[in-house]
């Protein structure tokens, strides 16, 4: 199963389920905001399917302020703050936490989980990410959709500096290259996509992603990348490169990644042909 398979029958059994409940308790609650604030639970889910961690947690923190927002005339009436109110908003946050941090952080592992089986070599075995293959042919399939509908996508290439690495024990390394795949796949949308090429360097595609959008990135994944390695400015670079403005630069780098004999389909589209063939 694709993720995109995945993510709409999650939004569909999930949005169904939310919207059964408050079709069950419309008689039975009669607070308005009560009803929102089960609503706004759909939307965090969105933004954690979708988003992964980094857009649940900000729905989650939207729907929460959303919902306090709405629940501060119940504290500064002559009540004030109780402890069945307090619990009631704090329920709430809780729930929207869950959804969205909890949520978001199992679809970005479930994304990567499900192509590891439905294939053993689509994943690299250090960082968890796509491996240099996968993420190739991945790369290969926008360039052929951009050649013959003209969608704009950029990629980011991530390069760090051997000298991170050299001299540390293997699992160390290891460790080091799975936390900063963690990060990049956290701190892009779910349907971005991150692989791992043979040399170590990093390539995030960024689908229907204009240049200065992937430029934009580019600058936060590699400051993002020395924080979490706490390593020098020139340990760490990034280079943007985006479709149409470098297609055939894109073309060029797809046919060095892919092994000798592998085939290309989706980029035999671009050229009018639906044979395959094969990279000698």
């Amino acid at each position: 199963m694709k993720y995109s398979r995945f993510e709409r029958l999650v939004l569909l059994i999930g949005g169904a389920a939310i919207l059964a409940t408050v079709a069950f308790s419309f008689k039975s609650v009669s607070s308005t905001e009560e009803i929102i604030g089960q609503v706004l639970m759909i939307a965090v889910l969105i933004g954690a399917v979708h988003w992964g961690r980094t857009g649940g947690f900000i729905a989650a923190t939207a729907a929460s302020l959303i919902y306090i927002v709405m629940r501060t005339p119940l504290v500064t009436n002559d009540v004030g703050l109780t402890v069945d109110i307090a619990l009631l908003i704090a329920s709430r946050v809780v729930a929207y936490g869950l959804i969205g941090i909890v949520g978001g952080e199992l679809c970005g592992r479930i994304m990567y989980l499900l192509a590891r089986l439905e294939g053993s070599n689509s994943t690299d075995d250090w960082s968890h990410v796509y491996n240099q293959r996968f993420i190739t042919k991945s790369v290969d399939n926008l360039l052929g959709q951009h050649r013959r509908y003209g969608t704009p996508f950029s990629l980011v290439l991530v390069n760090i500096s051997p000298e991170i690495l050299n001299g540390l024990r293997v699992s160390r390394q290891k460790y080091l290259t799975h936390h900063v795949a963690e990060y990049l796949r956290n701190d892009i949308r779910m349907v971005d996509e991150v692989g791992r090429l043979n040399d170590g360097r990093f390539l995030i595609v960024l689908p229907q992603t204009a240049a200065d959008g992937g430029a934009i990135v580019g600058d936060r994944l590699e400051q993002g990348v020395r924080d979490t390695l706490a390593a020098r400015c020139e340990s760490v670079s990034t280079t943007v490169i985006a479709a149409p403005e470098n297609a055939d630069d894109i073309d060029l780098l797809v046919h060095e990644l892919l092994p000798p004999g592998a085939t290309i389909a989706p980029s035999l589209e671009r050229r009018g042909t639906v044979e395959p063939q094969s990279r000698a």
